[in-house]
């Protein structure tokens, strides 16, 4: 039985890594940079993906694939990412929401949905029907 020679030059780089997947993996990337035939090996199994993203980067307005730099550098022609969302003061808060016609009180609890906050009685008769139900649930069977 053959290997291939994807598989050879795969087991040759873990074989001079010394077990360090890491190692390995930068040593089979130089091969590949170096040697087509690996170079296509190793990407056949994922051409399919590649080009559908590549297709969907495309669609989208994103232009073709970022050409492959130094690491750590951003690729040629590519925007950078707009800078973070700054987080608002509670005074600040304040005053966006005066402007608005309202008051923020920190000490209130938020309202959700417009729904009123649930009654004490009604979480008494909750807290029991669940404990009635789990009860029901944990009576063995036979």
């Amino acid at each position: 039985m053959s290997e291939t020679y994807v598989s050879m030059k795969i087991r040759e780089a873990m074989a001079q890594a010394q077990g360090s997947r890491a190692q390995a993996q930068r040593i089979l990337m130089a091969w590949a940079l170096a040697d087509e035939q690996l170079m296509r090996g190793l990407c056949k199994p994922f051409l399919k993906g590649i080009t559908g993203a590549a297709i969907e980067r495309a669609a989208r307005g994103g232009g073709a694939a970022p050409a492959l730099g130094t690491p750590g550098t951003a690729p040629a022609g590519t925007a950078r990412r707009p800078p973070a969302p700054q987080r608002l003061t509670p005074a600040q808060l304040d005053a966006i929401v005066s402007r608005m016609g309202g008051t923020r009180l920190a000490t209130q609890p938020p309202i959700l949905n417009g729904a009123p906050p649930p009654k004490a009685e009604g979480t008494v008769k909750q807290a029991a029907s669940v404990k009635a139900l789990a009860a029901a649930f944990h009576r063995k069977k036979f």
